[in-house]
């Protein structure tokens, strides 16, 4: 049987105007921290609360998403001196908008009774979520066609897997482990369980195009699926970095079965775009 696909925590909440990509390599001085795209005034205590991260539906987030990109995730320097630089930009950058829509029009709603909003996710399919006050929940995923040429993709949690705890600040870390019954995975049936383990291990400033965060919060992520019959376990690490009203404004998937936690190739590179 055929293991599900990677999932990544979408954004939530970006609402900015989208400025074209320059040319290979050409980086351009950032500007100041422009205006947070909600009604939300960080107040800079180095700790992201649920009202500092709102869900705003049908909004779009843009960013510049880029496949198989050098990357460095470790970033230079320690303690409040950290800074990671992903302000290069590249022809491969392509402007992409993530919007979080109701779950009410989907073909799936009926199967997530407690499901409240989606978003594309890593991998071409939707993720179901789920919030309230203490933490955003993934309940599960599907294609975004009820029969798409490829096959129907629906895989539903036994239990909504917090993927955003509130509030978070560095240091934060747990695990969630969930199971996939009666599932399906481009057509064909899956079993399973999927194992996330999450870190909020540091901070400092992210260089983007155009922009500078100076109090961005990384988030790793290691996720482990395991098939209840056949094939093997399958890892693959993300490292986020999320900023108070802005929501999440970078992320790094890495390759499957990647060994290393300070991976240098990402295959997918998103980064918050003005």
């Amino acid at each position: 049987m055929r293991r599900p696909p990677h999932i990544s925590t979408p954004a939530l909440a970006l609402a900015l105007a989208l400025l074209p990509a320059c040319s290979e390599n050409q980086t351009p001085q950032p500007s100041p921290l422009p205006t947070p795209p909600t009604p939300c005034l960080p107040d800079l205590d180095n700790a992201i609360t649920a009202a500092e991260v709102p869900t705003v539906l049908d909004l779009a987030a843009p960013y510049l998403v880029t496949a198989s990109a050098p990357v460095d995730v470790a970033g230079q320097g320690a303690d409040d001196t950290r800074r990671w630089d992903w302000s290069a930009e590249r022809l491969e950058d392509t402007p992409t908008d993530i919007t979080a829509t109701a779950l009410d029009d989907q073909w799936y709603a009926p199967m997530f009774p407690g499901g409240q909003f989606v978003t594309g996710s890593t991998g071409g399919l939707d993720g179901v979520y789920a919030r309230d006050a203490t933490a955003v929940y993934l309940l599960g995923l599907a294609s975004p066609e009820m029969n798409p040429p490829g096959g129907r993709t629906l895989l539903i949690y036994d239990r909504p897997v917090g993927v955003l705890r509130f509030p978070l600040t560095e240091g934060d870390a747990w695990t969630e482990t969930a199971t996939i019954t009666g599932g399906t995975v481009a057509g064909l049936p899956y079993n399973g369980t999927d194992t996330y383990a999450f870190a909020a291990d540091a901070s400092g400033e992210l260089h983007l195009p155009y922009v500078r965060f100076t109090q961005a919060l990384r988030v790793r992520t290691l996720v482990t699926s395991t098939p209840a019959i056949g094939g093997g376990t399958t890892t693959r690490r993300q490292v986020s970095f999320w900023n108070e009203c802005f929501g999440e404004i970078g992320r790094a998937t890495s390759r499957a079965n990647e060994p290393a936690a300070d991976f240098t190739t990402a295959e997918e590179l998103r980064r918050f775009a003005l």
